[in-house]
């Protein structure tokens, strides 16, 4: 009788430990994008690149693996981008996910000058990152929209 006990009281201890050490991590802060610029800016093609800048409020390191964005300028789609690398998240600090992808210019930018002379522009990303630890990833939302700075390089 002594031995169903303990091994049931063992089963209850083992359990009970698997669950808090297994708990489902929260999901990072949304904090900014910065670094909003449009390089190679061309009459067909130009490159759309920012960093979006998140903090991780777990109390240990994660893992980026992966993101899908898609990306409006002053409410046109411009593209999807996707982002398959692996990045380290500090624990209980900020990061950066860097994002960038290449868009038609004249279909997209119908008022490309406006962004160009301004340097603003109505920017919305909606889509998921892959986020985890210990190879146990979930999907992350990204939903973000606002008015950022646009900075052009002709590199």
């Amino acid at each position: 009788m002594k031995r169903i006990v303990w091994t049931s009281l063992l089963v209850v201890i083992i359990s009970a430990g698997l669950q808090w050490g297994c708990k489902r991590p929260e999901a990072p802060v949304y904090q900014d994008i910065q670094n909003f610029r449009l390089d190679h800016p061309g009459w067909k093609e130009s490159v759309v690149s920012a960093d979006i800048k998140y903090y991780n409020p777990n109390p240990y390191k994660l893992q980026f693996r992966r993101a899908e964005l898609s990306v409006f300028v002053n409410n046109h789609f411009v593209g999807k981008s996707v982002l398959d690398t692996l990045i380290e998240i500090p624990k209980r600090d900020t990061f950066f996910i860097p994002v960038s992808m290449k868009v038609n210019t004249r279909d997209v930018f119908a008022n490309a000058l406006e962004v160009v002379l301004l340097h603003e522009a109505q920017i919305k990303l909606d889509g998921f990152a892959r986020l985890g630890k210990a190879g146990i990833y979930i999907n992350i939302p990204i939903h973000y929209e606002g008015k950022q700075r646009v900075d052009v390089s002709m590199n």
